[in-house]
């Protein structure tokens, strides 16, 4: 049986329809990721299980005997009590039970209680102690006896520390009371966890003891995020909201874009192979209905009308971004020389000392509050440092993404926001804008009244008229959807310029760093690689040898180029496939036999294309099948195969073209 099921609900707001007859069942263990892009309705569909808004039509129904917590989306809060008690509301029950055992323990101490003269005592101590026996059952699986540990444990995950347990709330930040909503949350241990966006707020390591959490709940829990690295590491089922209606795909966020785009892919097909279908039968009662084969035209009609048709699959909109060629800089982009902040008695960091070369993206990571966005306000000059300097390079031009999106104007339009910025006419900029996902009258909406992914669009629609060669990103990610972060990730990726990027985004980090550099308690290190390879370093380093490690900083500081030596000239590390090899090695022969080489050369491409193809055929078989994601292991390491082979089939198309190139070119010479 279900422990929370949603019946045919459809909801308007006004006259716009947000959900049309939406029916999904919640079972026990279930750890479901919901997710479509902002503004299909999954905040509203998620309130709606909480029963916390109202709908037009269908029904709500939690078993029996089951609990639903539900956490909205920046939901913070506000109280006159210290962080600790605040928290020991969760136990609210459980300090009520406590209060009646006390009384029955009152009772069961009174001389008349045992006194065998007293009529009925006896009878009466009996159902006491059996009350007693219940409370006390009940007091345990209510927390009564380890609330203390489990308040302290779930608030230190969160990033709180000892000594924030005595603090008002109302002093807290608003991240800080969020995630005060959400460790109460926790602490009353529900059935059923309602989750909108709880990554919000908190930082890399925060998100990663939530996510241990949540893997090892005994309960339900369906969860809103963008976060893909969160998704994946939580749930084992995904609904996907498009359309206004809602499709159940088994597996993570992985699994589901791997099968939601086969499932395109063949409706795709399907539909092709149908319209070639209607439109034979079309053209054959066209021809032949009034001539000698009027009753098999007639035929053909009856089957026409009898033909459920395919819809075509549609093409969801989605960003197009791309910043073009960027003027080149001189070798080092950015020099950071022994740059010292502190705030009062509290140092973020000291003497961080690094040069950024040519065409590098560092990632900048750490716990909030440790500096990462004070170091890149140092870079692009609108913060001084307590000591050092930083040095931009030959034909630097930055261009600045901060979170809290300061470079928009709230009285402006969006099309106000970039019609100045170049000499282009209102088509031009509106269909620039359009780009961006700003299509119509949404070019005319005020900054004030625009969502907070429209703001961040809007901003980088901006930045990229600005026309940098050096990219200071400040949580360029936040409040995308998942598809937007995809096309973020893909433009940065293609940026020809310089990176340094501060972020949370663990997905966006891996795809786009080719360094990270760590910020935490007043120190700092750098680490070559994208965050997975960091996270591998972090693991293996003991703690044990935590201070022989900060003692190297400080006496060898990195500073030279990242990825080079002292020199100071930064290198980027790619891997070589065996195609490259193979060309690498190829002789330089005169014009003809190059030619005939490089035909030789693409026949050999020409075979490992076909293997690859039919392994991916093979291995999309097995993706197709729902038998795979009854293993959850065997069907991330398939999803993962998938994904290898279709870089590597890229690699290979790209090779074939250039020695077909190199045949053509070299062919028509003369010896």
């Amino acid at each position: 049986m279900p422990v929370l099921e949603v019946g045919s609900v459809t909801k308007y707001y006004g006259s716009d329809l947000v959900l049309n007859g939406i029916s999904v069942s919640v079972e026990e263990r279930d750890h479901i990721g919901l997710v479509g892009r902002n503004g299909t309705g999954k905040t509203t569909l998620l309130r709606i299980m909480a029963q916390a808004v109202d709908y037009d039509s269908g029904s709500v129904a939690v078993a029996p005997g089951r609990t639903v917590g539900y956490l909205a989306q920046g939901l913070g809060y506000d109280s006159g009590n210290t962080l600790y008690e605040e928290m020991k509301g969760a136990f609210a029950r459980a300090f009520r039970i406590a209060d009646e055992m006390r009384e029955l323990e009152r009772q069961m101490a009174d001389p008349k209680m045992v006194d065998p003269e007293v009529a009925g005592s006896e009878r009466l101590l009996d159902r006491v102690m059996q009350r007693y026996s219940r409370l006390s059952t009940e007091f345990e699986m209510c927390g009564g006896y380890d609330y203390d540990v489990r308040i302290k444990t779930t608030l230190f995950g969160l990033g709180f520390r000892e000594d924030d347990l005595g603090r008002v709330i109302d002093t807290l930040s608003g991240g800080q009371k969020v995630r005060v909503a959400l460790a109460r949350m926790l602490c009353s241990a529900p059935d059923v966890l309602l989750l909108d966006e709880p990554t919000n707020h908190l930082d890399v390591d925060a998100c990663e003891w939530l996510e241990g959490y949540l893997r090892s709940f005994a309960g339900a829990f369906v969860v809103v995020s963008h976060d893909r690295y969160f998704l994946d590491a939580t749930t084992n089922k995904t609904w996907d909201l498009d359309g206004r209606t809602i499709t159940e795909y088994p597996g993570n966020y992985t699994f589901f874009v791997a099968q939601k785009e086969l499932a395109r892919e063949r409706q795709a097909e399907e539909y092709e192979r149908q319209q070639e279908l209607i439109h034979r039968l079309e053209e054959y009662v066209r021809r032949y209905k009034a001539g000698n084969r009027t009753t098999m035209a007639q035929s053909r009609e009856k089957m026409l009308a009898r033909i459920q048709r395919i819809e075509k699959p549609r093409e969801s909109p989605s960003m197009k971004l791309g910043f073009g060629k960027s003027a080149r800089t001189g070798r080092l982009a950015v020099v950071i020389d022994r740059v010292s902040k502190a705030f009062g008695r509290r140092r973020l960091f000291d003497r961080v000392e690094l040069a950024v070369g040519r065409g590098e993206r560092l990632g900048v990571v750490g716990p909030n509050g440790s500096g990462k966005t004070t170091l890149l306000r140092i870079i692009a000059g609108d913060l001084a440092p307590d000591e050092g300097s930083v040095a931009l390079g030959e034909n630097v031009s930055v261009g600045v993404f901060w979170q809290d999106l300061r470079g928009l104007n709230e009285e402006s339009t969006a099309l106000d926001e970039v019609y100045t910025m170049r000499d282009w006419t209102l088509g031009e900029a509106r269909s620039y804008l359009a780009r961006f996902l700003f299509r119509g009258d949404d070019v005319f909406k005020r900054v004030s009244v625009l969502s907070g992914g429209e703001r961040n669009r809007l901003a980088l629609a901006k930045l990229i008229l600005s026309a940098p060669n050096v990219l200071l990103l400040d949580e360029p990610t936040n409040h995308l959807d998942i598809e937007s972060r995809h096309a973020l990730d893909q433009a940065i990726s293609e940026f020809d310029g310089t990176v340094i990027c501060a972020s949370h985004d663990r997905y966006f980090l891996d795809q786009v760093a080719t360094a990270i550099l760590e910020i935490a308690e007043g120190r700092w290190r750098l680490y070559d690689g994208n965050y997975s390879y960091y996270r591998e370093k972090k693991a293996v380093e003991s703690a044990d040898d935590a201070s022989t490690e900060d003692a190297s900083v400080e006496a060898a500081p990195r500073t030279g180029a990242m990825g080079a030596g002292p020199s100071g000239v930064g290198v980027t590390r790619v891997g070589d496939s065996r195609v490259q090899d193979r060309a690498r090695s190829r002789p330089r022969n005169r014009p003809r036999e190059a030619s005939r080489e490089a035909m030789q050369e693409a026949g050999l491409i020409e075979a490992e294309i076909e293997q690859a193809e039919a392994h991916l055929a093979a291995v999309e078989a097995l993706l197709a099948s729902e038998d795979l994601y009854s293993d959850g292991g065997r069907a991330r390491e398939v999803v993962i195969e998938h994904r290898a082979i279709m870089e590597e089939l890229e690699k290979l198309y790209e090779a074939w073209e250039r020695a077909l190139g190199e045949a053509e070119t070299t062919g028509g010479c003369e010896d």
